[in-house]
């Protein structure tokens, strides 16, 4: 075995995750804006968002398993679960920690939608946002490829439509209060 195989598994799969997260913030963008438009919202939209959250925090899983296997910088669960433990670029690997708190805490509490009040189980769903944007920071700061242009062209792209759609969502949430009011 290629003794980089688990360096490369850690940095392919935190790139998946991250694009999987950004699709899933999309999807549900698409999904509460219904920009999608069809005429009866079949069950299978929603369980395709479903599914690329699930999908996100196996990547990341993934990605945290790659890193403790790989030796060239060392990562134990301490290192990948506690804030300032990890020697290697601190800041950036706490960004990550927060990210995986965050996922764990939206994805578990989006498992028990119809168990929490809906206004509760909305407002931490909407932090899917901010954990984009800490996952994208964690990307940049920890990221071996922020110098690779195909890279930086395809996130920056990719970042400006996730953003550009939240806006839009946001932008009609807003128009629709003030339309009630």
């Amino acid at each position: 075995m290629n003794p980089q195989t688990f360096w490369f598994v850690s940095r392919a799969s935190g790139m998946v995750a991250w694009i999987v997260l950004g699709a899933t913030c999309l999807w549900g963008i698409l999904l509460v804006t219904r920009m999608l438009k069809p005429a009866d919202r079949p069950a299978w939209l929603l369980d395709l968002h479903r599914w690329l959250g699930a999908l996100a925090v196996v990547t990341t899983v993934v990605h945290l398993l790659a890193l403790v296997a790989d030796n060239f910088v060392y990562f134990g669960w301490k290192e990948l679960f506690v804030p300032n433990q990890s020697s290697w670029k601190t800041g950036p690997v706490n960004w990550g920690i927060a990210a995986f708190y965050l996922l764990v805490v939206i994805q578990g509490t989006s498992l028990f939608m119809k168990k929490l009040p809906r206004k509760l189980w909305h407002s931490i769903h909407l932090m899917s946002y901010l954990l984009f944007a800490i996952a994208t920071v964690h990307g940049i700061q920890a990221g071996t490829d922020r110098s690779n242009m195909v890279f930086i062209i395809v996130a920056s792209g990719f970042t400006a439509v996730v953003l550009f759609a939240a806006m839009a969502r946001f932008l009609q949430a807003r128009h629709k209060r003030l339309a009630a009011n």
